[in-house]
């Protein structure tokens, strides 16, 4: 047996994504799990399903240091929807429709978030591919993307294979 134990305050979110993606159920029992915390009771049958679960979790609750002009700043990552690179600095939007400055070179930060699942989408944009809300062919066969901001970014022609790639949605090429 095994159990995932975390704080109940995190709790009704976790339940309802898990009970959602995994039709799993959470506990807060006394006798399975200490008080004041939830968890989740796998049979040793159902151990595949548990990365899924911990990534989620992970990301769910991962936490990230930048350099500003001004000293660090700490983001969660799931509340970061993009960031743009313009001059020296690197503008990071987030979810409350906040921007911050970061100092740090696009592609240090494309690698450092790249198991966050955020994808490069031109020369001075990385986006979070949990946030993308629409994606839409465009001229000169680029792709929009509208994010859950109701913000429109384009995927250059570079970039659009790589962007596909990421998603998994790469049209597969027919044998004749």
């Amino acid at each position: 047996m095994l159990k995932i134990i975390w704080n109940k305050d995190d709790g009704e979110k976790m339940r309802l994504k898990l009970l959602d993606e995994f039709n799993l159920i959470l506990t807060d029992d006394p006798n399975e799990v200490p008080k004041d915390k939830v968890g989740i009771i796998l049979e040793d049958t159902d151990l595949n399903k548990i990365r899924p679960i911990l990534e989620m979790i992970a990301i769910e609750q991962s936490q990230l240091i930048f350099q500003s002009p001004d000293g660090y700043l700490q983001f969660s990552v799931h509340e970061m929807v993009y960031l743009e690179s313009y001059g020296k600095d690197i503008y990071v939007h987030t979810t409350e429709m906040s921007t911050q400055i970061i100092r740090q070179p696009l592609y240090q930060l494309e690698e450092i978030l790249k198991p966050y699942h955020f994808v490069r989408i031109g020369k001075s944009f990385l986006v979070n591919i949990a946030k993308i809300r629409y994606i839409r062919s465009s001229l000169n066969k680029k792709l929009d993307l509208e994010l859950v901001s109701g913000t429109h970014l384009e995927v250059s022609r570079s970039f659009v294979k790589s962007f596909k790639d990421a998603l998994g949605i790469q049209k597969k090429e027919t044998k004749r």
